[in-house]
Order: structure tokens, then sequence, then C-alpha cells
């Protein structure tokens, strides 16, 4: 039954396109269940035995960040505020170059099965605990938007309930990680890759010849007032600028792709430190690819649906929804495209969400199981993992089903989250292999430091909302709408015309807001991230100094990462940035492997 306001062209081959290219995941899983059926241990399951190929996964990597929020998210953002938006798409090569040179050699050195292991030998147990749980938290949100947003869409131009489809989308998930363990994850992010590529290009294509071709768009884009590429204002509290999305991006990428155990699980899925950076450099540039695309459709949708915005005439009830509808609205005479789209929007939350459930289930059992229970058999420990996978997977499911009470757009939500949390684990973990000073009480003292007070102004810009003249929506219309469009939601096909861009938004009289609300809580999602990994370092470093720093010459040098170790430089110099740490092999380290339980006291005290 359809619900009041929908436009329902998602057809019978639509349909069948779109169960089609969910089935594959499924037999993905299960093929790998059954051909990995006699390697019954959690090395194979979450590492792939440590010897895939670097194009599977770069790609997968690619994919772990392009998610539906990329998909049907970003569209949004630009529709909203325009070609600023293009520069999403060169945020990720500075943190690709930061994890080839830095964290993967360290990854590979220490073959961590927890990432957030070398914090417990660098400070303490529960400071390992403190992070690896709040990561687990961070990414519960993040995917349950993941989640939400396909479902989203899909809800917008079928007779599936909203509830539905994220319990379709999550169960997908949750079956084939389950089933087939990283090897699934990683094929079936390689297949999903080129479904969204698919997808993305038929939208763009179609959409662009109907509205006339590019040459209007860039008319429309121009009466629109969205040609704002170019800008380079300072002030933090804008929204969107060049300054603010590649900065701000650039610590979120190095976050997502330095630390995070779904991703440190990719490059030790690799047999080398060469594979994992062809690995990790092949990833930019479907990146690069799926960003650029989804900012420009965009650009077309907002050229599409110049005059009559959908939202304002209440066809739709979300921003989120604008490009699913438009979508079903260009392809309603061309059976399967539609299911195509849709089929590359949940192929991005599917590839996210699985790698986010598969890498949490390798949190949950090395931080919170084995440590207590360090004589598990290894078929044990993949009944568990399986296990925790399941509940993980579950629980993503059942925060999915809250979003759609948060009254912002999804792409502005994940920054903040990612900001809130992210960033301050990103802080930690800087402070842990860069800086010999640092103490456990340092870094612990800095990770909650920073969570709270990044989460108090993120909280107190959701409760008082940003200034609207700053972050609302670039002034859309509805006065070229037909009469009987207004009236009775009937689908309309806007024509490109040369009348004058008028708004029609109404004069809004916002209450008065204090110094605070337009200063401090105002500031840009994108920098909740860059001051949360700020406050973790001056407060990490300065409670560290107070109450008495580490000695860098009793560091291991295993443990540590000078950000300056280039033979070409003089040996002063390089001795200079190690900052008093010995070389490896100067101090008996030997080869360190990450064994936390059988780490001295003293080692912790360090």
């Amino acid at each position: 039954m359809e619900r009041p306001g929908q436009v329902n062209y998602f057809g019978n081959v639509d349909l069948v396109v779109f169960t089609g290219l969910l089935l594959g995941p499924l037999m993905v899983g299960l093929y790998y269940a059954i051909a990995d059926r006699k390697k019954e241990n959690t090395d194979n399951y979450y590492f792939g035995g440590r010897k895939m190929s670097p194009f599977p996964v770069g790609m997968s990597i690619a994919v772990t960040f392009i998610s539906a929020i990329t998909v049907i998210g970003f569209p949004t953002e630009s529709y909203g505020y325009g070609t600023i938006i293009l520069w999403y798409s060169v945020s990720n090569i500075i943190p690709c170059i930061v994890a080839c040179v830095y964290y993967i050699p360290l990854i590979h050195r220490l073959k961590p099965k927890s990432i957030y292991e070398l914090l417990e030998i660098r400070f303490h147990r529960n400071l390992r605990l403190l992070v690896s749980g709040g990561s687990i938290l961070y990414l519960t949100l993040y995917y349950g938007m993941t989640t939400y947003l396909p479902a989203l869409a899909l809800s917008a131009v079928t007779p599936l309930s909203l509830r539905t489809t994220i319990g379709l989308t999550s169960v997908i998930c949750i079956v084939y990680t389950t089933l087939g363990g990283m090897k699934a994850v990683v094929w079936t992010d390689t297949l999903q890759t080129f479904v969204m590529l698919a997808g993305m290009v038929a939208a763009f294509i179609k959409s662009t010849s109907d509205v006339g071709g590019f040459t209007n768009v860039w008319d429309a884009l121009e009466r629109g007032n969205r040609h704002n590429a170019i800008n380079f204002n300072l002030d933090p509290t804008y929204p969107y600028t060049i300054w603010s999305i590649v900065i701000g991006q650039t610590f979120i990428w190095c976050r997502a792709g330095c630390v995070t155990q779904s991703i440190s699980q990719r490059y030790l899925a690799c047999k080398s430190v060469k594979h994992a950076r062809i690995a990790a450099v092949l990833s930019i540039v479907p990146s690069v690819i799926f960003f650029s695309m989804a900012a420009m459709i965009g650009c077309v949708m907002y050229a599409y649906f110049e005059g009559c915005d959908p939202l304002k005439t209440g066809e739709i009830e979300k921003p989120d929804q604008l490009l699913p509808y438009m979508v079903v609205k260009i392809f309603k005479n061309v059976p399967g495209m539609a299911g195509l789209f849709v089929s590359a929007a949940f192929s991005g939350a599917m590839s996210t969400i699985s790698s986010g459930i598969n890498a949490n289930g390798a949190l949950i059992l090395e931080d919170f199981i084995l440590p207590w229970k360090p004589n598990l058999t290894e078929r044990t420990k993949l009944r568990i993992s399986k296990i925790s996978v399941f509940i993980y997977g579950v629980l993503v499911m059942s925060y999915a089903f809250s979003i759609e009470f948060i009254n912002t757009t999804v792409n502005q939500l994940s920054l903040v989250i990612t900001g809130s949390i992210g960033g301050p684990i990103l802080g930690v973990y800087t402070l842990a292999v860069f800086f010999p000073w640092c103490t456990t009480i340092g870094a612990a003292v800095a990770q909650v430091v920073a969570t709270v007070f990044t989460c108090w102004i993120s909280a107190s810009a959701l409760i008082y909302g940003k200034p609207p003249e700053k972050y609302a929506f670039i002034a859309t219309s509805t006065d070229q709408c037909q009469a009987k469009a207004l009236l009775s939601n009937a689908t309309w096909l806007p024509e490109t015309t040369n009348q004058s861009f008028v708004s029609t938004t109404p004069i809004m009289i916002t209450p008065e807001r204090s110094t605070l609300q337009n200063t401090l809580f105002a500031v840009s999602y994108f920098y909740y991230g860059v001051l949360s990994f700020s406050v973790t370092l001056v407060v990490g470093l300065v409670v560290s100094f107070a109450t008495g720093a580490n000695k860098p010459s009793a560091m291991n040098p295993d443990l540590f990462l000078p950000f300056v170790d280039n033979k070409r430089l003089s040996p002063k110099i390089r001795e200079f940035f190690r900052f008093g740490v010995p070389r490896r092999g100067e101090q008996n380290a030997g080869k360190t492997e990450l064994k936390p339980l059988q780490v001295s006291d003293a080692q912790l005290a360090n």
C-alpha cells in the first residue's frame, strides 16, 4: 500500500534487479563459509589468511569509506550548498600519504589483532579498554546511520516501510559477514564497488540528459547562486569552505585510514608492507571518482528540481530523500534502472556495515574477552566471534530505527559523531606513537576531556541549532511548479527556463542568540574532529609534564614513530626528531610481538 505523497515507479523489473544484486553478497558469504570450513581459526576469519591481493583489498578500503552517506547524502549536500562539495573528492589524499609513511609500517611491524593493543603496551590495559569501547560506540552510531539512509531511500520510492527496509539491509549484512568473515567482506566489497559505480553513472547521465545537458546545469547553478567552489572564507562558523572541508576531512580520514580496526585488518590481510601500501593507494582512485560523481549528481539534481523544490511542495519529507525521488522519476520508463541505483545505495551501506561488524567482532573478542579468557581454543574463539558479529549487527539495526527522529541531514550527523568520538581516538593514538613523554594519566585525561568537551559543543549545537543564515540550504523556490502538482503531488518534469531565480522562502523571525551560540556552538561540523584532536594533544602533554613525563630513552622503539626519518637527511636532523628514543636494536627490544598479557608492570608504568 502506498503512503500519501509517495511516487512509486519501482516496478517489477526494478525489484528483480534489486533482489538479484542483494543476493550476490549472500552467495559470496555462503561460498567462503563452505570453502573455508576446514580453516576454523580467527586469523582466517578476521584477516583473510594475510595473503590477499592488493586490488580487492584496495577496493574494499575505498568502499568502506564510501557508504550510502556518499551515494545519497553527499548529493543532498551539493543540492543544498553548491559546488563547494567537490572539495570532498581530494580530501583523502593526505591521509593516504600519512598511512603509507607512518601507520602501515607500524601495523605490519607489530601485527596487532586489535589496533588498540598498542595502547595497552604503551600505556595501560584500562586505557585500551576505554579507547576500544569508545571506538565501538562511535562505529555503532555511524553504522546505524549508514543502515538508515538506503532504507530511507527505498521507503520513499516503494511500498516498503522504512523499518522493513532497515531490517532487510541489516539481516543481509549480518548473514554474509557472519558466514564468510573477512574474505566474504573484501570480495563482496569489490563486487559492490562496480554496482555503486554503475548506479551513480547511470543516474548522472540520465539526469543530465533530462535537463538538456551540462550547459543547462551550469546555468541553473548560476541562477541559484551555487557556483561557490572557490570559497576561502576563514570564518570557522561557515559550514562549507575550502578550509573546513579539506582540513576537517583530512583529520576524519586520518582517523579512519590509520587507527580503525576495519582498515588495519585490511592492511594486515596483505602479505607485506609493499602490498598494503599498494592497496591504500589504489583505494584513492574509486574514492575520488565516487565523491566527485556524488557532488556532480547533486548539482544536476538542483537543475532538475529548479523552481519546484519537492521538499517545499511536500512531495518528500526529508532532504535525504531528494536523490532517490529524482531517480525513480527519471527512470520511470526505463525498467530496472531505478532498481540498479537503489542497489548502489544499498551496496554502499552493506560494504561499510559488513566491514564494521566484522571489525567490531574482532575488538570484542581481542579487547574484552581474551584478556580474561586467554586459553580458549580456536574453535571456541571462532564461535564467539560469529556470535559477537551477529549480536553487534542486531545492535546496529536497533540504533538505525531511532535515527528517523533526529532533525538533521545524515551527513551532518555523521560529522558530529565522527568529530566528537573519533577525533579523541586519533589524538590518543598520536600521543602514543609520536610523543614519548606522554604518560598513562595524560592520555587517559586527554581522552575523557576531549570527548566530553566536543560532545558538549555538538550536543549544544543540535539543541540550539546552527545560525540559520549560515547553515540553511541556499534558497530554493516553488515558483515554476504547475498548480496541479502543488495540489495533488502529481508527477512533474521541469523544463529549463530563463526565468530569474526567485526564492519563495518565507521570512522568519529567529529568536535572539547568545554569543556562545553564535561562536563556539556555531563552529562547522567539519572542525569537530580538528578541535577534539587538538584538545587531546594539548591536554595529554600538559597533564603528562605536570605529573611527571616519561623519559624518551626508556620508550620501546618498536612503538615509536619519528615525525621525520628520511635517510637522505643528516644524522643530526634524524636524531632530533627521535626526541631521545633509541633506534630499534639499540635497546633490547627485538621484534615486538603484541602479547599484552605478558607485558610487565614496569612497561605499563611507562
